[in-house]
Order: C-alpha cells, then structure tokens, then sequence
C-alpha cells in the first residue's frame, strides 16, 4: 500500500502546535478498504493533537464510496472543509479531487488558482486562530 502524506507540527506563539497534513491520497485500489485504511492512520496523529490541525491535498475522491468514506473520515476527527466561492477546483467524474480541511481556526478567505501549470489547481486559504 501506497502511503503519501506528510505529517508536520509547528509551534505557535500562542504556545499551541499547529498539525499541518499534507496528503496525495492512493488512486488506484479497488473497495475503499486501502483508501480507508490511509485515513485512518492519519487520524489517529489527528485524534491525538490538541491544537489546531490543517489537512489538505489530493484526496482522489473519484467515487461515491471515497467521498463518503471522506466525509466520514472528517466528522470522526472533527475536521471542517474548507468552501470555495468560486469553485475552480479541478474535478474527475464530477467531483473535486483537491480539498482543505481545518480544525482550530478561522477561515478569512478562501480562493482557487486557475492554471494550466499543473492538473491540479492550487487552494489558497486564509487561516486565523480565535482570539
């Protein structure tokens, strides 16, 4: 099984720890077991930080049964998804491939890059912590 996501903790002024998880979820996997399994691990790193968490990256949410499993996923460990206005993302099978959640913070603004540079447009988020 194919794990790629990158797990990193940054200190804050305000003592706390930001968790910052960068993911290109596996692609090709029959079921959603191995998809599954892959959130999974990453949310038990998520369950047990106190602080503020940001994940986001290629989820390859090319199915009903992934982007389920996502949602899911995200309920579990209390992460919210990040919302576009103007929805640029680049999509598979009518659905987007690419999604930002948070935990712990504020969203300011919350744009997509449109680029021919990549198959992915980049997510650009605004973040604060509450005051």
């Amino acid at each position: 099984m194919s794990k790629s996501a990158l797990i990193t903790v940054y200190a804050l002024q305000s003592a706390q720890q930001l968790m910052a998880i960068n993911i290109h979820a596996i692609n090709f996997s029959i079921g959603v077991e191995v998809y599954g399994k892959q959130l999974d691990a990453i949310g038990e790193q998520v369950k047990r930080h106190a602080g503020p968490v940001i994940m986001a990256g290629d989820f390859n949410v090319w199915s009903r049964q992934r982007i389920n499993a996502l949602y899911q996923f995200a309920s579990e460990i209390a992460l919210r998804e990040v919302r576009f206005v103007d929805d640029q993302r680049r999509r598979t099978l009518g659905r987007p491939l690419d999604f930002v959640f948070y935990r712990g913070l504020h969203v300011m603004q919350s744009s997509v890059l449109v680029t021919q540079a990549s198959d992915h447009n980049p997510l650009l988020v605004e973040f604060q912590l509450p005051v």
